[in-house]
């Protein structure tokens, strides 16, 4: 969680609009258009955009894996993982309704190349700052045991089985099939959630 704190203070300053020396090793990359960015030794991005205007905070956190990753025989480990990440960690027993106490504006969403979770709040440094630590928190400490994992195995599958009469999802997931022959990019995103093959993982 230490890690992510310089960042509070970076978009906290930032959104203040004031002049404050960077964290030892952050260094400011650009500035363009309003939003300003910096990078962190250890490879950490952060895109900067204060808009007073507005009464609401976002953070977009986007993590540069996906479904890609996923090794054979074990397609929907990225899509499952996304979906552990609003249960529980170490010291959070319900993130979703510590969200809900907060009134976010919540979700993530896995792709081939990328995960992405966002919260919308309301524009108060101790909202931002929270929000920010939360991240930071169940990255670092989800909770993943199996009986939290065959809970949430039900609502990824419904998920995948929402398209399996779509004849436009069924034709899109053909095309990535032939034009992908051996590489992940040839599973739909969707098909993150083929609980045939995760399931194997948990019979004990």
């Amino acid at each position: 969680m230490h890690r992510l704190k310089p960042v509070a203070a970076i978009l906290l300053c930032a959104a203040a609009g004031l002049s404050q020396a960077l964290p030892q090793g952050v260094r400011k990359v650009t500035a363009m258009e309003g939003i300003t960015e910096y990078a962190f030794p250890n490879g950490l991005e952060v895109l900067a955009f204060p808009d007073s205007s507005k009464p609401k905070v976002t953070m977009n956190l986007t993590y540069k894996t996906g479904s890609r990753q996923d090794g054979h025989g074990d397609t929907g480990m990225a899509h499952l993982l996304e979906h552990m990440m609003f249960l529980q960690t170490a010291t959070r027993p319900n993130i979703k309704r510590e969200l809900m106490d907060h009134c976010a504006v919540m979700n993530g969403s896995t792709s081939w190349d990328r995960t992405k979770y966002y919260d919308t709040l309301t524009a108060t440094d101790e909202d931002l700052r929270w929000a920010l630590e939360l991240d930071a928190d169940r990255m670092v400490h989800v909770r993943i045991d199996k009986s939290l994992v065959d809970k949430e195995m039900t609502v990824v599958r419904d998920e995948f089985e929402m398209g399996g009469n779509n004849p436009t999802q069924i034709l899109f997931q053909r095309m990535l099939q032939t034009a992908y022959l051996w590489h992940a990019y040839g599973i739909s995103r969707w098909a993150t959630a083929r609980i045939t093959a995760v399931l194997t993982i948990w019979r004990s």
